[in-house]
């Protein structure tokens, strides 16, 4: 049996720069699809390069809980922050202010 290789340098990428109507109205069609509004909306986020870039994001959640979960190696940092949100264009608004900053990867 061939042995599978599996590749462990897989590196996140930048949200591309710009903001694309497309993506946020196919976004915004989900959203509205599958979330209920008002109501409170799991933002989550990996991030990359350090401390610095947390604190960018509290900046644009300042009042939220952030559930943070370090990687085994270190190299990045998976956050969680619940919302309470009215409608699909806050959670844009919060994913466009998010997009701004280096290291960030939106999921």
């Amino acid at each position: 049996m061939e042995e599978k290789k599996i590749n462990k340098d897989i590196e996140f990428t930048d949200i591309p720069e710009g903001t694309s109507t497309d993506i946020y109205a196919n976004l915004k069609e989900k959203l509205e699809t599958v979330e209920k509004f008002p109501g409170v909306y799991n933002f989550k986020f990996i991030i990359t390069g350090g401390l610095d870039k947390i604190e960018e994001l509290r900046k644009i959640l300042p009042n939220d809980e952030f559930i943070e979960q370090p990687s085994k190696t270190g190299k990045y940092v998976s956050i969680t922050v619940k919302k309470e949100m009215q409608n699909a264009d806050e959670v844009i608004a919060v994913y466009k202010q998010a997009g701004n900053i280096k290291g960030i990867m939106i999921l």
